[in-house]
């Protein structure tokens, strides 16, 4: 009888390690402690005019993976911002481009940890899933300022207070990132990121309007959806980690 009990642990001890070693053996994604990365976005803005065209821009970003689940990074961004107004009883028509260069060092949080080991495409997409917030610097470049505007009756206005206009400028802001990492290859990472971004200027359109045009009280802001590949750089391990499953009675 005791050999009987004694030989059934050891088969269910046995039976249990293998299960073990096989979800420790299953490869979490890989990751390397560095990686580079860039592509391609399409930017809005939020500022003093009522309409944004979107805009390319491109990124370009180097990572330093601190573990599978936090990363640090610099990005640059390289695009327009670009808004426009309509005519009406104050303007003839507006239509402001902002030619920018911005910079941002960022930290990213991988919501993963929270997700078992995927095993489908949703679950893999659900696992890349990431926030994140920094602290950037940008110069604009703006072109197609309005010096002058339409006299009316209700708005006697001639000329635009040239303190309000700045064509060249330059201002720091605050990036929140929301986005996802899909593992294509040992080293391939196919990245969607959204980019909104606060800015601590109201001349990203050139116009820090005042009365009696309008009434401004915010800074402007801007955002960038962007589609992109990063690529892991020097050696690559897998993360392995074993979920709690529960026991089977």
């Amino acid at each position: 009888m005791r050999l009987k009990i004694i030989f059934l642990l050891l088969v269910g001890l046995s039976t249990g390690w293998e299960s073990g070693a096989q979800i420790r053996l299953n490869p979490f994604y890989p990751y390397s402690k560095w990686s580079l990365g860039g592509g391609i976005g399409f930017s809005e803005i939020y500022g003093n005019l009522d309409h944004s065209n979107s805009e390319p821009v491109l990124r370009l970003n180097i990572e330093r993976n601190s573990n599978m689940w936090v990363s640090w990074g610099l990005e640059v961004q390289k695009g327009a911002l670009s808004d426009y107004e309509v005519k009406n009883h104050w303007t003839s028509g507006l239509s402001v481009y902002n030619q920018i260069t911005a910079y941002d060092l960022h930290g990213k949080v991988s919501l993963g940890e929270f997700f078992r080991y995927p095993r489908s495409f949703l679950g893999k997409t659900l696992f890349g899933l990431y926030v994140g917030v920094g602290v950037g610097y940008m110069k604009n470049n703006v072109s197609n300022i309005t010096l002058r505007f339409k006299h009316s009756d209700k708005y006697a206005i001639t000329d635009f207070n040239s303190l309000n206009l700045k064509r060249n400028s330059a201002n720091y802001f605050i990036p929140f990132n929301f986005g996802f990492d899909l593992h294509m290859t040992k080293r391939a990472v196919f990245n969607v990121n959204y980019q909104f971004s606060y800015a601590f200027s109201d001349y990203l359109d050139g116009y820090n309007f005042q009365t009696p045009i309008a009434t401004n009280k915010y800074n402007d802001m801007f955002s960038v959806l962007s589609f992109g590949v990063n690529w892991y750089i020097g050696k690559v391990t897998y993360h392995y980690r074993r979920f709690g499953e529960k026991k089977k009675k």
